[in-house]
C-alpha cells in the first residue's frame, strides 16, 4: 500500500520520554533495512512541551494500512497511503 521507498522497512513507534528535561520520542520512524538509516515517518504528538500522544505499538492491517495505538489519548490511529 505504501510507496516503494517504504517496502521492506520497519515501522517503529517511539513511546516518548517521561524523565528527561527535554522530551524525546512521541513519533513513528522507519528503519531502512538496507543501510539501517532511521527516518521520521509521522510526528506531531509533541508540541513544544505539550504531549498529545504516547505511541505504543504498530500492526499492519490486511489492506497494508497501519494501526497505531496511543496510551496517552486512548486512541488507535489508522495510517494509510492515498494515491
Amino acid at each position: 500500500m505504501f510507496p516503494e521507498e517504504y517496502q521492506g522497512d520497519l515501522f517503529v513507534a517511539f513511546h516518548g520520554s517521561w524523565n528527561r528535561k527535554e522530551p524525546t520520542g512521541y513519533k513513528i520512524v522507519t528503519i531502512d533495512m538496507n543501510d539501517l538509516e532511521v527516518n521520521d515517518f509521522a510526528t506531531g504528538w509533541l508540541k513544544e512541551s505539550n504531549v498529545l500522544g504516547k505511541l505504543v505499538d504498530i500492526i499492519m492491517n490486511d489492506d497494508g494500512s497501519l494501526f497505531v495505538s496511543d496510551d496517552n489519548a486512548g486512541k488507535i490511529y489508522r495510517v494509510y497511503y492515498d494515491k
